[in-house]
């Protein structure tokens, strides 16, 4: 097969007539004095990428400058862009076990971001490399891992990409069927998407290939022509001339000389124009073995000579010069030993006799000077001996101690995937019991939820429900985030659907009131506060009328470009300082009022030039400014501003803003 994945790996992945005015671009930005510390970061990981595209070693300079930033600001998306560029270059330079180790280091950093994109990405790319060291079992379990995380996170473009590496093992494992499902996987996936033409080209291609190989012949040339189609639109001459070799190895295999000499002739043509000698090389040889089988033994030879010629082109410079050195040495040194013996012949005279006796006394003490070098040489061979014996010793114990630590760094990793596997398996639970998003559009015209949890769960949640011709929304924030915080999300969730729909509470200052009591009763004890700050809103669909309960929080509504802010009660739903009922209060809306909820995740979020807090006047400022624009892009937009100010900094708490048109 030419190792066809090899191919894949290349097309898929190296760019193409990079231009050369991006990369004048970047540099011009990077020396702003002005420039960010995260943008910096950012121009250096584009700089090294660009030099990847273009097989360039500057590539590795570029990279290791931004991991080095990235590091020192903890940006933590920077650390991670970083290793993937330094894993993607000494993957290019066959130094495979380097990438590994970077890619794994990139892997980690997304991992803990939560970044699905990127951790597809990566573990793709740890196949390929496993792939380059011939360790198909890691791989396959690479290709897997990235499917499946790219299924999670809906990026259909890497469950394609995924789907062509576990294809590729099938085909090396002459498990032609199962390849030919993976690789029609993937082109159904190509064929949906935008700005796909060439990986759906190269899909066909391989499809190709494995129809071949079940002797399929007929479909395997009509899947050839579309991959041959695709590239023609794109004017890729390489994947044209790639593929028409694959098609000529079908035709060989069929026993079609004629035409498989054709095909291989059309790529020999290409790859020459594009002085690509590996391939010449191999494309070569298929022609000239073809020739041979039409008996055509000049034509046949004349290839192979080729072929010869293309396998040593790379070295022919280099050993031509190492052999002209070696030449020149080789008789400079025969021209000093012929001297030498000339001068001899010469100084023979009648000194001989007396030359030979001291020639003889020479030889003697030689002999003598020789056996005590080597009674010398025997003892240190003995000392090393024995130095060997426990270097040996000590390297044996310190590798039976290493396969210990790595056997404790498995069974961390497996727990460690354990508990991350139990905490996604919550959050599915927890997102369940959320508001639905048809009650928001049943209730309201329109609406949107920003809704960024600081951990994989929240603390943070929204709640909606109907009951007795009454429609209730909630938005509260628990105490604590990540598991703890879901935990008390779900136990808060369960208190407010208990008073309104088995103790039959309609009023929200009373509904607040038993959620208090119960969340005392069951789990508040000594100095412990457990609890949530919130704001519960009743629609009475009978009426019209709007009323609410706030702890610690309140509604805002924008109203003609200015904020109208409401009273709240300055107590928590728990145990708190202040233990009074919650008060009720009316909620005046007109139409065309936008109300918004939320949560102080937002406001209380560190970043922007100074570090500091974000702030709730700059909230409600920003909602100001977004109120002409729709719900679906003011979402984008708080979105966009938050990762804007958060920078490389840590998210400090659960998000959540509720956005609701009237």
């Amino acid at each position: 097969m030419r190792k066809l994945w090899l191919f894949i790996f290349i097309c898929l992945f190296t760019g193409f007539g990079i231009c050369s005015n991006k990369l004048d671009s970047l540099r011009k930005v990077l020396i702003s004095k002005d420039l960010a510390d995260t943008s910096r970061a950012n121009v250096l990981n584009e700089i090294a990428d660009v030099f990847e595209e273009k097989a360039s070693d500057s590539c590795l300079h570029y990279a290791k400058q931004a991991l080095k930033l990235s590091k020192q600001i903890n940006f933590f998306k920077g650390s991670g862009q970083a290793y993937n560029t330094i894993g993607s270059y000494y993957n290019g330079k066959g130094e495979y076990q380097l990438a590994l180790a970077n890619y794994i280091d990139g892997y980690r950093i997304y991992e803990k971001a939560n970044n699905r994109r990127a951790m597809s990405n990566l573990m793709n790319s740890l196949g390929n490399t496993y792939m380059g060291i011939d360790n198909q079992k890691k791989a396959l379990e690479a290709y897997t891992q990235s499917f499946q995380i790219a299924e999670l996170d809906s990026n259909k473009y890497m469950m394609a990409i995924s789907s062509i590496g576990l294809g590729n093992i099938h085909m090396l494992n002459k498990n032609s069927t199962e390849a030919l499902q993976f690789f029609t996987r993937a082109k159904d996936i190509f064929k949906n998407l935008p700005d796909a033409l060439y990986p759906l080209a190269v899909s066909y291609t391989l499809i190709g290939n494995a129809l071949v190989e079940l002797n399929q012949f007929n479909e395997a040339f009509r899947t050839f022509d579309n991959a041959v189609q695709q590239l023609k639109t794109l004017n890729n001459t390489y994947g044209i001339a790639a593929t028409y070799q694959v098609i000529g190895e079908a035709y060989k295999k069929q026993g079609n000389i004629n035409s498989a000499l054709e095909f291989f002739l059309k790529s020999y043509d290409i790859f020459a124009e594009r002085k690509a000698y590996d391939d010449l090389k191999n494309v070569s040889l298929n022609i000239s073995e073809t020739y041979k089988q039409k008996k055509n033994f000049e034509k046949s030879l004349e290839y192979y000579t080729k072929y010869n010629g293309f396998k040593d082109s790379v070295l022919n410079v280099e050993k031509n010069r190492q052999l002209l050195e070696v030449e020149t040495k080789y008789e400079t040194e025969k021209k000093e030993e012929q001297n030498v013996l000339l001068k001899k012949q010469n100084d023979l005279s009648a000194e001989t006799i007396r030359q030979q006796k001291i020639i003889s006394y020479f030889i003697i003490v030689s002999l003598i000077i020789s056996m005590l070098f080597g009674i010398f040489m025997y003892r240190v061979y003995r000392q090393k001996k024995k130095a060997h014996q426990v270097i040996t010793k000590q390297k044996d114990e310190v590798e039976q101690k290493q396969k210990e630590i790595e056997h404790q760094k498995q069974v961390i990793e497996e727990k460690q995937k354990e508990i991350v596997d139990s905490i996604n398996y919550a959050k599915r639970i927890q997102y369940a019991l959320l508001a639905h998003d048809d009650l928001f559009t049943k209730n309201f015209s329109s609406h949107f939820v920003y809704f960024k949890p600081k951990d994989i769960v929240s603390g943070d949640f929204y709640w909606a429900a109907e009951h007795n011709n009454k429609f209730y929304l909630a938005i509260c924030d628990s105490t604590g985030h990540g598991v703890p915080g879901a935990f008390m999300s779900l136990l808060n969730i369960g208190f407010l659907n208990e008073a309104i729909k088995e103790k039959e509470i309609s009023q929200p200052n009373d509904i607040f009131n038993y959620v208090r009591k119960r969340l005392i009763e069951s789990i508040s004890s000594g100095e412990h506060k457990d609890g949530m700050d919130g704001v519960l809103i009743q629609v009475d669909k009978l009426t019209g009328k709007v009323t609410y309960s706030a702890a610690n929080n309140a509604p805002v509504i924008v109203r003609d470009g200015q904020i109208l802010l409401h009273p709240k009660d300055n107590m928590p739903i728990g145990k708190g300082e202040k233990e009074r009922d919650f008060s009720l209060f009316d909620l005046d809306l007109k139409k065309g009022d936008e109300l918004f909820l939320y949560t102080d995740g937002y406001a209380d979020q560190f970043g922007g030039p100074k570090g500091k807090k974000f702030k709730y006047k700059a909230l409600n400022e920003l909602l100001i400014n977004i109120m002409n624009e729709p719900l679906s892009l003011q979402s984008e937009i708080l979105g966009t501003q938050f990762e804007s100010w958060k920078g490389g900094l840590e998210q400090v708490d659960d998000v959540l803003i509720i956005g609701i048109k009237l």
